[in-house]
């Protein structure tokens, strides 16, 4: 048997050698056995791309393997798969290009690289029939993008629900358990490895938006641009968001969703979210992400994971290598739907103002009689019904100190709620911009217990 696979070998070129770069030689090293009987062939890594060679530790890996010449790894007839691991959009764009263009197929994990320039390599490679996968792309190595590609292809999606960025989710964690303020929470995510010295990708929320719109895209074959998204980071959430979601049974999240409206538009949109503490997606703690789906024949669903890291995102790559391997040993391409025409269908969004749900609101005003009541007056002007207020006096006691004001609403429109905002960050009495978050309690954000059959 060994002798058999030892026979028929299948080339790897790895395009960078960065933390997953790494992760992805090392599992192919150290599990090269298992992949082998899993493939029927051996998988082999001969080239790795690197821009400075002298940079490259020889223990990390033979110095025989690295190159910075990407036309040698062209012209090896015996590489057949291609995985960009390089990050950024222009160069990565271009190597896989002519990639595709040579007749390889090729893997990335570059979330950036296909929410900008997706459409255009999608179809190169349908053109050129050849394969590209990216489940690392979105949520490390959960296989979120091979359960909606292949397990739930008989199902219809009506909602994803995600925490899909680990960096995020830590920060919030870290002000809700500990107390601390967002700087503090940062500082602590960037020693633990888990935020980049400039977190601002992560932290306004587009990073989350770029996996969104690959998410929607796959379970809705909707052509979607973060562009397209409301967006909104966690920048200005102080501690006082976290003790009222607490007291009033929520978890504060960064919350991508994307949802069928039932007529025939979608919503989709990145933001803080307050959800129910007994929902599966208030669990989620500290770097960790998880998706939760909602499909017709299935119900709801959670695939929950490390998100992030060189070893959980290597798998997924990894995983990917050995799909594109099978279907080169059975002389098949294409088997799964490519995100670009014909597959794709452009769908309506809903524009978030049309929105309709409760919401918290923060006001900071001046701590003098009758500023409720006018903040009350235009919430009842546009129709916006309140739920609880709560009042909390100034933390200082010098004149003048400002108080905080928390209103919780009933359901209402957002457009209507933005309006009176703006009306009242426009009264005298009003100290700063007011905040608005928005309450996501959906009936299948709730137990995934007690619907089995």
């Amino acid at each position: 048997m060994q002798a058999r696979l030892a026979m028929r070998e299948i080339g790897i070129a790895l395009l960078g050698f960065g933390n997953v770069g790494l992760g992805t030689y090392q599992i192919f090293q150290a599990h090269s056995e298992d992949i082998e009987r899993r493939v029927g062939a051996g998988v082999r890594v001969r080239h790795v791309l690197v821009r400075d060679q002298a940079k490259v530790r020889s223990r990390d890996v033979p110095q025989e393997l690295l190159t910075s010449d990407y036309q040698q790894i062209l012209d090896d007839e015996k590489v057949k798969v291609v995985v960009e691991l390089i990050g950024g959009t222009r160069i990565a764009r271009e190597l896989l290009l002519r990639a595709i263009a040579s007749g390889r197929h090729v893997v990335t994990a570059n979330k950036a690289l296909l929410s900008e320039h997706g459409e255009e390599l999608f179809g190169s490679a349908l053109k050129s029939g050849v394969d590209l996968h990216f489940e690392g792309a979105v949520c490390g190595g959960i296989p979120v993008i091979r359960t909606l590609r292949e397990a739930l292809a008989s199902d219809r999606i009506e909602a994803i629900y995600g925490i899909v960025n680990g960096t995020t989710n830590l920060i919030l964690t870290e002000m809700a358990e500990r107390g601390v303020a967002y700087e503090k929470a940062l500082e602590r995510a960037q020693a633990l490895g888990y935020a980049e010295a400039d977190p601002t990708l992560d932290v306004n929320g587009s990073d989350a938006a770029q996996k969104l719109c690959l998410l929607a895209s796959l379970a809705f074959m909707a052509r979607l641009k973060p562009a397209q998204l409301a967006v909104e980071g966690i920048l200005g959430l102080h501690p006082i968001d976290f003790a009222m979601a607490q007291e009033f049974g929520y978890v504060l999240k960064l919350l991508a969703l994307a949802r069928r409206t039932g007529d025939g538009a979608l919503e989709a949109r990145v933001h803080p979210a307050f959800v129910p503490q007994h929902t599966p997606l208030a669990d989620v703690r500290g770097g960790f992400n998880a998706v939760l789906l909602k499909s017709a024949a299935l119900g709801p669903s959670m695939l929950f994971g490390q998100g992030a890291g060189a070893l959980p995102t290597g798998s997924a790559v990894v995983s990917d290598v050995i799909d594109i391997c099978r279907n080169i040993l059975a002389g098949v391409s294409g088997r799964l739907p490519m995100l670009c025409a014909p597959h794709l269908r452009d769908i309506p969004l809903r524009p978030i103002g049309e929105r309709r749900g409760a919401c918290y609101l923060r006001f900071t005003v001046s701590d003098e009689p009758g500023v409720l009541g006018r903040i009350a007056g235009v919430l009842g002007e546009k129709a916006i019904s309140i739920a609880s207020v709560i009042q909390r006096q100034p933390l200082r006691t010098e004149p003048g100190s400002p108080a905080t004001i928390v209103v919780f609403t009933h359901e209402a429109t957002e457009s209507d709620v933005q309006s009176a905002l703006r009306w009242i960050d426009e009264l005298k009495t009003t100290r700063a911009p007011s905040k608005l978050i928005r309450i996501e309690d959906a009936p299948h954000l709730g137990s995934l217990e007690g619907e089995a059959g």
